[in-house]
């Protein structure tokens, strides 16, 4: 049986501000992915939303959020961007970043109060 080769969509950029202000300049530009793989480590945090339709529609609108994020937080041990926007409720969409490219390795749902806290530091 031949294994198949998945398509990975391209939701966004990192951006070359995001990326000097932090130090990770060779990631400049890198394609922000995801893949089909997405909703298995989804999985474990759909009972955090507050209904399936805002789940469905947090999942279908992660390129938004990477696009045109509330707020960004950059994670240098894990070496990851938190891109975090208010859809049907306020979401984290996280991106890993490797030494060739960037991809989503996971979503769920964050309160305001989270987010507020993060833009104090």
């Amino acid at each position: 049986m031949a294994s198949r080769k998945y398509k990975n969509k391209e939701v966004g950029r990192l951006e070359k501000k995001f990326c000097d202000k932090h130090g990770i300049g060779k990631c400049t530009n890198f394609k922000i992915v995801q893949s089909l793989g997405l909703i298995y480590h989804v999985q474990k945090h759909m009972n955090d939303f507050i209904s399936v339709d805002s789940f469905n529609y947090t999942m279908l609108n992660i390129k938004e959020v990477v696009n045109a994020p509330f707020f960004t937080d950059y994670d240098s041990i894990n070496h990851s961007i938190k891109y975090y926007k208010k859809l049907q409720e306020y979401v984290c969409v996280v991106v890993n970043i490797t030494e060739t490219n960037a991809f989503v390795s996971t979503v769920y749902p964050v309160n305001k109060k989270r987010i507020n806290k993060l833009k104090q530091q």
